[in-house]
């Protein structure tokens, strides 16, 4: 993306302003800073050289600058020709002390890119046995500053708002000290934007400093010509397993309007996103310009076609199982992707499959048709339900959205009390989750939010539903780190008999209280069973701590209940944790004991998965 990012570096105003800028840098090192006056005839002089340097008392010189420090003693350093001659033992008497007579020249020269353009040297050289002392005192006296600026840009480019804005904050200003540096710097900077915004053939037309030694002070004269402003020309994709008319509703810009940078890498990441191509890489045909419409050619690697997974699921609620999925990313040549997954577990089964239409823009947005078959069994409940659902989501950088009609219906069991029912509502499911790692993570956090409501047409229960789940991640000291969790959700339904277990609100296991049973803890039904309740309120509170490797211990308390209005009995474990960071990810055994609410005992959970 090198001459997408900088279009600039191909104009020769731009080379230009480089070679310049070199060229100022140059003189604060001047001859490099260690120029080696001679050759090595012999590799044993050499190594007797390299053995000088490491005993600085077998050196020909010894060089010591004060005065100055920071970037202005480096480069005073830097420039000394003297320092050559440190190591070499054949240096003569009459060649050091010729080279030590330039070195207060150097050390001045070497200070004025800095503005300081009276700078004084006083030095001193003493023969010590064998050894020169070679001491120089450097005051660089008051610097250069900025009297008068006048830097514009003409043309078109001078319209850009844009180009206004790097030409308002141009430094150095008025009063501030003339380094050459920032002045460089400052020239690359307008160079560059008018580049990035289309003005491809703008030059610097006038370009001066004027230094007034017997005022200390500067005056800056640069004049750019942005010539005209280019526009997008056709273009065209190398490479693509997908016809031009799918790829071509990725651009962020139609054939004629005005040229931007920008606009390119917006749409490399929009064809990444896209997750059809490994590699995406986007060049300007300048050579093949005409008019001033600027070609456009981009080269994309396409990526596996194909992907599969597969593992081992083990978790104390759902017990043992195997799982696997698969992903097509394109189906066919407009794009359409879908993937499939299934999990066989001792006490939970579920298939399920999904199909996505994406919609070709800034966002991953598609429209989205999913399929899913769970048959789940654990002490309070059985269910073998069919969920489907068809609506539209997308994917930004602040999270994923959903939103479309969602259906279940089957059978299940809850409280030893059998139930049926079919239901249709209207779903909205938000997710968003940022981490410094995915995979094992030291700080970040997750948000996840789904609200359903089911009018009752067309189904067997009319209900409104709310749950949301919010974790923070944070480090303590080097070897520490604490989550917090925070679980709510409440229920409105006409007939609650109806609702399946996954509608409804239950609490205890490793998810939540892990001093109680999965799904033991909520309101309870005429048999004196757990029926679950209309509301949920559950937090937690863990703190880690790192011992060695990719091991770690924890302590934790988890408090909270599900309930039903005006019924809340609050229930609270707390215990401790073994945490494994494996390839896999992390894997957390945990033993949780309660200490309110209806407990019978200690438990031992086992969870393998991500923490956010």
């Amino acid at each position: 993306m090198t001459q997408m990012e900088k279009d600039a570096a191909r104009r020769p105003i731009v080379a230009a302003l480089r070679v310049a800028a070199l060229a100022a840098l140059a003189s604060m090192s001047l001859l490099g800073g260690c120029a080696w006056l001679g050759g090595r005839a012999a590799d044993e002089e050499k190594v007797e050289a390299e053995a000088a340097a490491r005993d600085r008392s077998q050196q020909r010189v010894r060089v010591f600058i004060s005065g100055v420090s920071g970037e202005l003693r480096t480069a005073a350093s830097r420039s000394l020709e003297l320092k050559g001659l440190m190591s070499r033992k054949d240096a003569s008497d009459a060649l050091v002390r010729r080279v030590y007579g330039r070195a207060a020249g150097q050390m001045s020269k070497a200070l004025q890119p800095f503005g300081h353009y009276h700078a004084k040297v006083e030095g001193t050289l003493e023969l010590q046995g064998q050894t020169w002392f070679a001491r120089f005192k450097v005051d660089p006296g008051p610097p250069t500053l900025v009297a008068e600026t006048d830097v514009k840009v003409l043309g078109p480019g001078s319209e850009d708002r844009s180009v206004q804005r790097v030409v308002a904050v141009f430094r150095p200003q008025v009063g501030e000290v003339l380094d050459h540096r920032v002045y460089e710097a400052g020239k690359l900077a307008i160079a560059d934007v008018l580049a990035d915004r289309g003005f491809l053939d703008a030059q610097a037309r006038e370009h001066r400093v004027a230094v007034r030694l017997a005022e200390r002070s500067a005056r800056v004269h640069l004049h750019f010509d942005s010539g005209d402003r280019h526009a997008f020309g056709p273009v065209r994709f190398v490479g693509a397993q997908l016809p031009d008319p799918v790829l071509q509703g990725y651009l962020p810009f139609r054939v004629g309007q005005p040229y931007r940078t920008d606009r390119l890498l917006e749409l490399q990441q929009r064809l990444l996103d896209a997750d059809y191509f490994s590699e995406v890489e986007i060049e300007t045909r300048h050579e093949d310009i005409e008019g001033l419409q600027v070609p456009i050619e981009v080269s994309v690697t396409p990526a596996p076609r194909t992907i599969y997974t597969g593992g081992l699921a083990l978790g104390t609620d759902s017990g043992f199982g195997v799982q696997g999925g698969i992903t097509r990313r394109w189906v066919n040549e407009r794009g359409h992707k879908a993937s499939g997954r299934a999990e066989l577990g001792q006490r939970l089964t579920q298939i399920g499959g999904q199909y996505q239409i994406p919609i070709p823009g800034q966002e991953r947005r598609s429209w989205t048709a999913s399929l899913a078959y769970r048959d789940e069994e654990t002490d309070t409940s059985t269910q073998k339900i069919t969920t489907l659902f068809v609506g539209r989501q997308r994917e930004t950088m602040e999270g994923t959205l959903a939103i479309g009609i969602a259906a279940q219906s089957g059978d299940f069991e809850v409280g030893d009390l059998p139930g049926e029912s079919t239901l249709w509502y209207p779903e909205i499911r938000f997710t968003r989750r940022q981490a410094d790692d995915l995979l094992a993570p030291r700080e970040g956090w997750s948000l996840q939010a789904e609200a359903r409501v089911a009018p009752g047409l067309g189904g067997d229960v009319k209900l409104a539903q709310l749950r949301t789940e919010a974790k923070l991640l944070r480090p303590h000291g080097e070897r520490n780190r604490w989550l917090a969790r925070v679980t709510l959700g409440a229920l409105w339904t006409d007939d609650f008999d109806l609702l399946p277990p996954q509608l409804r609100f239950f609490a205890g296991g490793d998810r939540n209280l892990r001093g109680f049973d999965f799904q033991g803890l909520g309101p309870k039904n005429e048999l004196d069973k757990v029926k679950g309740g209309r509301y949920l309120a559950v937090g937690s509170f863990e703190y880690e701590r790192h011992l060695f490797g990719d091991f770690g211990v924890a302590g934790f308390v988890d408090a909270g209940n599900a309930f039903d209005a005006g019924d809340f009995e609050l229930a609270a474990g707390v215990g401790v944790g073994l945490r494994w960071r494996s390839p896999l990810g992390l894997v957390r055994v945990d033993l949780a004991a309660p200490v309110a609410g209806d407990g019978d005992g200690p438990r031992l959970h086992l969870l393998i998965g991500p923490e956010l």
